[in-house]
């Protein structure tokens, strides 16, 4: 009997964190669009970090069922010889817990989101329950943990999906047998949340942005490789020819890392800047936020897998100025819907920031380029279908070979 005769098959999503941004997104996106009379998710988030529970709270608005579990995430903070002592314990301990859920549940297969879950993987192979990993990271260095990250997803998966070509090529470079267990399904946006119509003036009004002036946004985590610190450079650059220029950065650090914050606020005071600079901190009105931008500004120094604020912003209409590398590469058509600048000279960030704070036509134009191709190439029915159409395929090849 094939399983789409049966009755809804539950599906466990091993996630690696409780927070609202780009694969938090992408996951509650996903499960609550997934067909109910086919597959019935479970969601599990781990209990090693304190968050403030934002998507788990969306998950019960959503009807999803969600349980916080404690199980081995790979962190930064793990990646030391001191640490991964410690952390090779949890691998031993850790996925009991979620290998009790798997089969308590009777779940039929086990979707890892993101790299660092480990325990869902490791999990699901001694439940005996099929495995796809949908890996969001590009990692670079150390080299070491990047093979090592590399190996482990190509031991432990039946199935691989890169949310970009850059993540999958990323991917194949160390593990090319991957290969035939590998597919591509890009990240996707809500274009009917993410609209020209939303109205930002009121977010505008709150911030203090002048109509004549150009806000340009930095969304996403604070973190040393999303380089904030690149976009001040280039911001300072650029404001010394375009005064009109304000930037608001959205989004907050990693729970116990506010020095980062703190540095960025020092650097721009230093540069003479700071009175040009808001910092929103992170919020959950997402497409408000794009709707009050004039420009999004992606100036991540390595590459980014895929850059989930470049479709949210070019879905709202908005150009984009990103690094040219990683996802962005795949959704900015350069001097079409924004353009690809150099990740290693702020210089060319700053000429394009220029550029569209002088010429309110090019600004329209682009976005309106930028809209169309978002709902053209990046839906999220399109992202959904493609998720049952291959656990379809994994539970059927599950079910032929007697698992």
């Amino acid at each position: 009997m094939s399983f789409t005769e049966d009755k809804p098959r539950p599906i466990l999503f091993a996630h690696s964190s409780d927070e609202m941004y780009g694969s938090d997104v992408v996951l509650l996106e996903l499960v609550r669009r997934l067909d109910r009379t086919r597959f019935r998710p479970l969601v599990i988030t781990p209990t090693d970090l304190q968050y403030e529970g934002l998507l788990s709270r969306a998950l019960a608005d959503a009807g999803v069922e969600h349980l916080a579990l404690d199980m081995p995430i790979l962190r930064r903070r793990h990646l030391s010889p001191a640490r991964l002592p410690a952390f090779a314990g949890r691998l031993h301990r850790g996925p009991q817990h979620v290998e009790k859920i798997i089969r308590a549940r009777r779940v039929a297969l086990a979707h890892s989101n993101t790299a660092a879950v480990w325990g869902g993987a490791l999990a699901a192979r001694r439940a005996g329950v099929p495995h796809l990993w949908h890996v969001h990271e590009i990692i670079t260095q150390p080299a070491w943990v990047r093979r090592l990250v590399a190996w482990m997803i190509a031991r432990h998966s039946d199935h691989v999906v890169a949310i970009s070509q850059a993540v999958a090529d990323h991917l194949l470079a160390d593990q090319p047998n991957l290969a035939t267990r590998l597919s591509i399904i890009h990240d996707a946006v809500d274009a009917t949340r993410f609209h020209p119509d939303v109205d930002g003036w009121a977010l505008r009004s709150e911030w203090g942005v002048k109509r004549e002036e150009v806000l340009v946004g930095v969304v996403g985590r604070i973190s040393a490789w999303k380089g904030q610190d690149f976009f001040l450079k280039a911001f300072a650059r650029a404001s010394a020819h375009a005064p009109q220029l304000r930037a608001v950065f959205v989004g907050d650090v990693v729970p116990g890392e506010v020095w980062r914050r703190e540095a960025l606020r020092e650097m721009a005071q230093n540069m003479g800047v700071a009175t040009n600079i808001i910092w929103a901190g992170y919020r959950t009105d997402a497409p408000q936020v794009m709707a009050a931008l004039d420009v999004l500004a992606l100036p991540s120094i390595r590459p980014e897998p895929f850059g989930m604020v470049v479709v949210e912003a070019m879905a709202a209409g908005k150009p984009v100025v990103a690094t040219a590398h990683g996802g962005p590469l795949e959704t900015v058509l350069d001097r079409e819907t924004g353009r690809l600048v150099s990740p290693r000279d702020p210089q060319e960030m700053a000429q394009a920031l220029v550029e569209l704070a002088s010429r309110p036509e090019l600004r329209k134009q682009w976005g309106a380029n930028a809209r169309r191709h978002v709902v053209q190439s990046f839906s999220f029915e399109r992202h959904v279908t493609a998720f049952e159409a291959l656990y379809a395929q994994l539970l059927e090849d599950s079910c032929a070979n007697g698992r």
